[in-house]
């Protein structure tokens, strides 16, 4: 499904409400964020079709005539090959061949390109907090500003990540979504309650890309 789609304007607004709902008792600026995937992978494919015509050109001449080259035995190689792609675009095929540790550097490089494009490190006191959900690796990462990774201890996001991939995995997405907002606000609260000059600085909203 494709992130944009993935929540109803409805539930939408529910996740812009809890965002301005945590942000009243502090702060930090907190950003949740849905994407598609956080890369191509388009080395599964390459992949795929290079295996497809291989195997395709063992069956021809397997399958081979004595006699010579048939239009048909050409016709395995390429048939292997379109086979092979199309079978490693399939989500469900693809993921399972694409290693945990890509799929995670994957995830943290596109967590690292929104950080900064849509302007988290800029906030007054480096407050800033993406919690970013990739549909198509099944993952989860929040990633923190300076000014927040300065007071936390390690590990503090890790209930946070627990509970969005929980609920993303058993259909409950908005509430996930909504629960770790709320607990990501209970954790800046403490470090940084809002003060009487303290405005918002980022929009609060979902923002979604593929």
């Amino acid at each position: 499904m494709r992130a944009e789609k993935y929540f109803t304007a409805d539930e939408q607004e529910k996740i812009r409400q809890a965002v301005a709902a945590a942000e009243q008792r502090t702060s930090g600026e907190i950003v949740p964020m849905i994407i598609g995937a956080s890369s191509s992978y388009t080395e599964v494919e390459l992949a795929g079709l290079i295996v497809g015509l291989v195997t395709g050109a063992a069956a021809a001449l397997f399958f081979g005539y004595s006699w010579g080259v048939t239009d048909w035995e050409l016709a395995w190689p390429l048939l292997g090959a379109g086979l092979g792609f199309i079978l490693c675009r399939i989500p469900s095929i693809k993921r399972r061949l694409i290693s945990n540790a890509r799929i995670d550097k994957a995830v943290h490089l596109r967590s690292l390109a929104a950080f900064i494009t849509h302007g988290l490190h800029y906030t007054r006191a480096h407050t800033g907090i993406l919690i970013l959900a990739s549909l198509f690796e099944h993952r989860v990462e929040v990633l923190a500003d300076r000014g927040i990774n300065e007071k936390v201890t390690p590990g503090t996001w890790d209930e946070v990540v627990q509970i969005l991939t929980s609920g993303l995995k058993s259909g409950n997405g908005c509430d996930a979504f909504c629960a770790a907002i709320g607990r990501c606000g209970d954790t800046l609260a403490t470090h940084f309650p809002r003060q009487p000059d303290d405005r918002d600085e980022l929009e609060d909203k979902l923002l979604t890309e593929e």
